[in-house]
């Protein structure tokens, strides 16, 4: 029987689990490294011997000579796919396939799926929705454009990062000095420098995640939730519910049909992605956007409410084409088995974790499903400011909504020492 193998760039966060996936259709996978270091905060996520072979370019290498090392390390292999596992590897997954020959979304808008500005600049020209914006590096320069926009709210964020890191909601002119101060000059979580900061309109609706694949050009959704947030003094606002949605309800055919666009905008024709769309009075519009799995999520409760789940039907999707096609389209629109919430915890308090007494309780739930994230024993837990400073993820999946929102309200209820043991730096 022929071998069959394929090459995941980057295989960290949800990325990781693809090996396994891909084993499971008789695929082996080749790691390939798009730096000879990966960004730290993804470093705890690898493991080499998952991997048939792990490829790593040298330290000093710039981004051309790294894809003709790849190339050339590669050359002559029987290689069905180049897949992203996370954020940091969609671009040198582009290169890689589209030099190959292999299945591409192609390296003409590649920028733009991982540039924040160059994304709206994109779907603009398509004719697609995009949110207003300038880049600068200069505070006085946001605070005109602010004020000739006449907006009374802006959003201020990296051009290129991952987790939330860095964004801000400004009012002011101090607010907007204060973003700047701590963007530009930063290297940040993915390793790249902020030398310039994204200023865009605030937009005010219910924010959703919706996840998709496609192949040949032809999109599917493979679900979306809503996604509620509450404020952070000082900084922007962090996810605190997620609440899975029916695939026929009409607000999910409005936002499939509005993602679908921004993926022919980008050129997006094969593989997964992850978009976060905000619907205000205008309609849906694209606030957030990664070419690849979404980060940070549990396989087995979106399983359990989905019947599958992005990762699982990424890996069928480039095993199985023409099956995972026919499937996709039988099916229509995805149908939950369950109703599901993902519960982001949200600390107020900070120290070093010493155990974990109040996840036998959570865990008891009768709609309990998964927790995943939580900061490890060791680990530091940090008043939650974003993404990354989240303390921990709960799943709910129940098919009674009424226990499922009675477990929602007492997991909500529990303080971060009743679920962290905690001590604190002084009293080491």
């Amino acid at each position: 029987m022929k071998e069959r193998n394929c090459v995941i760039v980057d295989a960290y966060s949800t990325g990781r689990y693809l090996p396994e996936e891909f084993k499971r259709y008789g695929i082996g996978t080749v790691h390939v490294m798009s730096a000879a270091q990966g960004p730290p905060i993804f470093q705890s996520h690898f493991n080499a011997d998952l991997y048939d072979e792990v490829i790593r370019p040298g330290e000093r290498m710039g981004y051309d000579e790294i894809v003709e090392y790849h190339l050339q390390t590669l050359h002559g292999r029987e290689l069905e796919f180049v897949i992203a596992g996370c954020e940091t590897g969609v671009e040198l997954a582009d290169s890689l396939s589209e030099r190959l020959g292999l299945p591409s979304n192609g390296t003409a808008l590649s920028a733009a799926r991982r540039d924040k500005a160059r994304l709206s600049c994109a779907l603009t020209y398509a004719g697609v929705r995009s949110i207003r914006q300038v880049v600068s590096d200069d505070a006085a320069e946001i605070v005109n454009w602010k004020r000739e926009a006449k907006f009374d709210d802006i959003v201020i964020k990296p051009l290129n990062s991952t987790g939330t890191e860095d964004v801000f909601f400004c009012s002011t002119d101090a607010d907007i000095q204060r973003a700047l101060s701590a963007i530009v000059g930063k290297t940040n979580r993915v390793g790249a420098l902020n030398r310039f900061a994204l200023a865009q309109e605030k937009i005010n609706g219910q924010q959703y995640t919706v996840n998709a694949v496609s192949i040949h050009a032809e999109a599917f959704v493979t679900e979306a939730w809503t996604y509620d947030t509450v404020p952070i003094v000082g900084a922007s606002s962090v996810c605190s519910l997620e609440r899975l949605l029916e695939g026929s309800e009409p607000i999910v055919q409005e936002l499939s049909g509005y993602l679908d666009r921004a993926l022919q905008a980008l050129q997006i024709t094969e593989g997964p992605a992850h978009a976060e769309i905000i619907v205000d009075h205008r309609g849906p519009v694209l606030v957030d956007f990664g070419a690849r799995l979404q980060g940070t999520m549990s396989a087995k409760a979106r399983t359990m409410a989905l019947g599958h789940n992005h990762m699982t039907l990424t890996a069928w999707r480039y095993a199985d084409p023409k099956g995972f096609s026919e499937y996709m389209r039988q099916r229509g629109p995805y149908k939950r088995k369950a109703h599901a919430l993902c519960v982001s915890l949200i600390s107020d308090r900070g120290g070093v974790v010493t155990g974990y007494p109040g996840l036998e309780e959570i865990r008891r739930l009768p709609s309990f499903a998964d927790a995943i994230a939580f900061v490890p024993i060791g680990g530091e837990l940090v008043p939650t400011i974003d993404l990354a400073s989240t303390p921990g993820i709960v799943y709910l999946v129940n098919s009674d909504m009424t226990q499922l929102d009675d477990d929602y309200r007492r997991l909500r209820a529990m303080r971060m020492d009743q679920v962290f043991e905690l001590v604190t730096r002084d009293s080491d």
